[in-house]
């Protein structure tokens, strides 16, 4: 999961064609479920900023999930309400989670390779992201 939480930050950059992650991360994580077909049907706002603090912030700076956020597989959705509510946290399946991923990347390739749907933008995005990279100015 914690590999899936950097590629998120990592595609979203190259969305936009950012250098890095803008200071508020937790938005940036909210703009890209909320724009990807793959997640959006998953992810509330509120159920964004949960994942962000308890999954991503949680593994990056504690290695381990907060509050009563759990990882599993096998589960019937991709995202559930922790036992007790949302307040506790969520419950994620890697499983559906990393599939979703996959699909996202893939779409974002042929987006890139066909030019369709803002394809010229997000090639034009994916090129910035890369000089960034190469060390190269934008």
């Amino acid at each position: 999961m914690a590999l899936d939480c950097l590629l998120v930050e990592t595609l979203n950059q190259f969305y936009h064609g950012l250098d890095e992650t803008p200071k508020d991360h937790q938005r940036q994580f909210w703009k890209f479920f909320s724009g990807s077909e793959h997640f959006k049907s998953n992810f509330t706002r509120k159920v964004s900023d949960i994942f962000y603090s308890h999954v991503r912030c949680g593994l990056l700076h504690q290695a381990q999930t907060k509050k009563g956020t759990l990882i599993r597989a096998d589960q019937d959705r991709m995202i559930s309400p922790a036992p007790g509510g949302l307040v506790n946290g969520i419950i994620v399946d890697r499983v559906r989670f990393h599939d979703a991923l996959k699909q996202e990347i893939a779409t974002y390739i042929r987006t890139l390779e066909s030019g369709e749907e803002g394809g010229a933008d997000l090639r034009n995005n994916f090129i910035t992201k890369m000089q960034y990279i190469c060390g190269g100015q934008a």
